[in-house]
């Protein structure tokens, strides 16, 4: 027979060493993975500026790339992070020094509310170069590197329009990266309804007019307009947003929402929500907005997509409500009784004291009285 060795101990910490050190062996062998030094569409950019003619018209754009996310370690992976980087025109340091000296030279003042009040065409301009950049046309014939390249060639016409058109003072950050586009482009093609969702205080801003002809006319798709944080404005405000979105766009389905509407004083949900929240700090309000939402799915989309999952979990929430709603009323008669018979204890106890003042000799309350 053979004597065995006997094995050594192995550590965890022996353990996580020797696994260190065969990941730095592997990645001797392999390339580590870097930062692309520009993008394709840039090259894309250098391509087209060096075959065509009139560019040196346009002006040169300083690109600031926001929110940069660290590389990924492990080699041999094709993925890069900042893919979908925020691209914004970056401003020159005169620039944002002269806006601090405003800032704080410049006293701020108010301004009425016939002032604030702003038109969709104001703001977006629609059926000018500011437009939301078109998809070339493509098919499942064309190649990959083809649809991409053209895609490249049109967003830099499109940017070129822009610049050739515009000043930078007369334009606001917009987005530069081609890859939020395409993605952007590709959702809305896939897509069988798109939501639109806007600040009820301000939703000219959010609402592009060029989105919605885009998808109802071309893509012939529907669109809904999602008002939210309804709660944040007087009632009066929402009526007047709707009927104005209605009358500038009459295809388009207007909802309202918000996670935390307002009730009525000695309403019955206004009474349901504060017993509901007695006691415990955070309780959610039930939402505004999902039952009109899924009728204007139902009524568009009944016989094509089945809504069955999304009817059984407003059912569900519906029943739900309804039985807190129970409980919560069936609780507050527990604690109504019982604040009334602490409430008699206390007057008991009160009456008590006071009596066993009254018969103490030290008490000049009844000759107080007789006097």
């Amino acid at each position: 027979l053979c004597a065995m060795h006997r094995k050594k101990p192995f550590s965890h910490k022996q353990k996580k060493e020797q696994l260190k050190q065969k990941r730095d062996k592997k990645n001797e062998t392999e390339p580590p993975v870097v930062a692309p030094s520009q993008t394709r569409l840039q090259r894309a950019f250098e391509n087209i500026s060096e075959n065509s003619s009139g560019m040196e018209d346009v002006p040169v754009v300083d690109v600031l790339k926001v929110n940069e996310q660290p590389l990924p370690q492990r080699p041999g992976r094709n993925y890069n992070p900042n893919r979908y980087r925020l691209h914004i025109e970056q401003e020159s340091k005169e620039v944002v020094e002269e806006r601090k000296h405003l800032a704080r030279t410049v006293p701020i003042e108010p301004l009425s509310e016939t002032v604030l009040e702003v038109a969709v065409e104001d703001v977006y301009k629609p059926g000018s170069v500011l437009d939301l950049p078109r998809r070339p046309p493509w098919d499942y014939h064309m190649s990959k590197a083809q649809v991409e390249m053209n895609e490249e060639a049109a967003f830099w016409q499109y940017l070129k329009n822009i610049y050739t058109l515009h000043s930078n003072d007369e334009l606001s950050f917009f987005e530069l990266n081609l890859e939020t586009w395409r993605q952007l482009w590709r959702v809305l093609e896939i897509s069988d309804v798109i939501l639109l969702i806007t600040d009820v205080r301000h939703p000219v801003l959010h609402f592009s007019p060029a989105l919605y002809k885009y998808v109802a006319e071309e893509l012939k798709k529907h669109v809904v307009l999602v008002l939210n944080k309804i709660d944040l404005v007087p009632p009066e405000v929402v009526v007047a947003w709707r009927h104005y979105f209605l009358s500038k766009f009459p295809e388009l389905d207007v909802i309202c929402f918000t996670s935390y509407p307002k009730l009525e004083e000695g309403s019955e949900a206004a009474k349901e929500v504060r017993l509901r929240s007695r006691g415990r700090k955070g309780k959610r309000r039930s939402a505004v907005g999902p039952e009109e939402l899924f009728k204007v799915i139902e009524s568009l989309y009944r016989d094509r997509v089945d809504l069955t999952n999304w009817e059984k979990k407003l059912e569900l929430k519906n029943v739900h409500s309804t039985q807190s709603l129970v409980a919560n009323k069936a609780s507050a008669v527990v604690d109504k009784e019982e604040e009334e018979e602490e409430e008699e204890e206390e007057e008991e106890e009160e009456e008590e004291e006071e009596e066993k003042d009254r018969k103490h000799p030290d008490c000049m309350c009844d000759k107080w009285e007789v006097e």
